[in-house]
């Protein structure tokens, strides 16, 4: 089962819009409002859950300083984002989210990216305490989350779990104290889903994207 999008049209958020392809651009439209969050002051980010490499490579030629390394635990899709995204600051690598095994995964990050990704992997508190231990400033995170319950039987058979609003907004508050939701005042690069929506295309921002900062992180006996 091919479990990641790759763009077959280019990078244009428009082009997918006028096309009316909604999977496309709701796909794109994150990483477009990404690269409007960002501040060009962060020195490291991992795109994790990556795919075909195409939102890691945005953001690594957005910004010629930010070190940029995106993974997955699907070794086809590294491969095709090794083969089609080349730049200096850019690296992939395969890896599972859940063991963080990689000597690269060693150090911690500025920020971490991880867009529709959580809901494939079957043991997310995993992921959490990982990415809690290693990002420096922000998480950001998108996944299917606009129902009022969660979906346990999704019906794409990829996802393990589609979640309800509620539901997922406690998951991170138990890791992070600060959640930036786009129903919040204030909330960044809005305007990009506005632009998405002059074209024709909706975009339901209920907690997705979300932005988590200051990670929650506990003196553990056992580490």
């Amino acid at each position: 089962m091919d479990e990641h999008f790759t763009p077959s049209g280019g990078l244009a958020l428009e082009d997918y819009a006028r096309r009316g392809d909604m999977g496309g651009a709701h796909h794109l439209v994150r990483y477009h409002w990404l690269l409007e969050v960002l501040s060009g002051q962060e020195r490291t980010l991992l795109d994790l859950g990556c795919g075909a490499g195409y939102g890691s490579f945005l953001i690594a030629e957005r910004y010629p300083s930010i070190d940029v390394l995106g993974v997955d635990y699907d070794p086809d899709g590294i491969r095709d984002a090794t083969s089609l995204y080349r730049l200096p600051n850019l690296r992939f690598a395969v890896a599972d989210a859940m063991i963080w095994g990689l000597p690269e995964l060693s150090r911690t990050f500025d920020a971490i990216v991880s867009f529709d990704s959580i809901e494939h992997i079957p043991h997310r508190e995993l992921v959490l305490e990982h990415i809690v231990a290693h990002v420096n400033d922000a998480l950001y995170l998108s996944t299917p989350c606009g129902a009022p319950e969660n979906d346990l039987t999704p019906g794409w058979p990829a996802h393990r779990i589609e979640y309800g609003t509620a539901s997922l907004y406690d998951f991170l508050a138990r890791y992070f104290r600060t959640i930036v939701r786009p129903e919040d005042e204030g909330f960044p690069a809005r305007q990009v889903f506005d632009r998405l929506r002059a074209l024709g295309i909706d975009y339901l921002l209920r907690l997705n994207p979300v932005i988590c900062r200051d990670p929650i992180r506990v003196a553990n006996p056992y580490r």
